[in-house]
């Protein structure tokens, strides 16, 4: 289950370069990284996974110095967030290869996973948002509002970082 969820992740992650500029440069470069892909989750090495996620980043890269268009923003966040969660799934897969583990286990990492990747997503965004890469027309009232959630967003954060400094937890633990 979490190799094929890790395989479909390869797919995006060698597509979007490929969206950006499809050439023999970067259609080389992007078979060699499936390959490496795919070879590291099928033959469980870690290894392989990163040596073909590089690769991707690679690709991407060329891609977009070969190519005559701007950069698509939000390709370029959709490509991190399908790399981070590729990592992550696979990482997990790692961690505990072989280990029986109870299905609420399962679904509350499968939420981490998902919460973690529309985070980034949405970091990401407001990123882009800031930069003037993209322009939204938002009616007077809306800035204030915005405004107070972004302060709101920062004072969750920082309480978050807060609980785990009192109580001693950290990340991963």
């Amino acid at each position: 289950m979490i190799r094929l969820l890790a395989g479909l992740l390869v797919l995006p992650l060698v597509g979007l370069p490929l969206l950006a500029e499809a050439s023999w440069v970067t259609g080389t470069i992007g078979a060699a990284a499936g390959v490496l892909c795919v070879g590291g989750i099928v033959g469980w090495s870690l290894r392989l996974l990163r040596a073909g996620a590089a690769l991707s980043l690679i690709e991407y890269a060329v891609a977009l110095w070969v190519s005559a268009v701007p950069p698509d923003i939000l390709a370029a966040v959709a490509f991190g967030v399908v790399l981070m969660l590729l990592l992550d799934v696979v990482g997990f897969d790692a961690r505990f290869r072989g280990a029986a583990l109870h299905p609420g286990v399962l679904r509350g990492q499968i939420r981490y996973w998902l919460g973690s990747g529309a985070t980034a997503a949405g970091a990401g965004f407001l990123l882009a948002l800031a930069t003037g890469r993209i322009a939204v027309q938002l009616p007077a009232w809306a800035y204030p509002a915005a405004a107070a959630l972004g302060a709101l967003g920062a004072c969750a954060g920082l309480a978050g970082l807060l609980k785990n400094a009192v109580t001693g937890e950290r990340d991963g633990e």
